[in-house]
């Protein structure tokens, strides 16, 4: 998640950030918003 949150994900991981982006994108910025606080 630290990598996606950071942008540097999408480019290697392509595929998993389409899934993750898709389908968990509100889980995904809720963990950051989370780790961020």
């Amino acid at each position: 998640f630290l990598l996606l949150a950071q942008g540097h994900g999408c480019q290697d991981f392509e595929g998993l950030c389409c899934m993750n982006l898709s389908n968990h994108s509100e889980s995904v910025h809720r963990s950051i918003s989370t780790l961020k606080q």
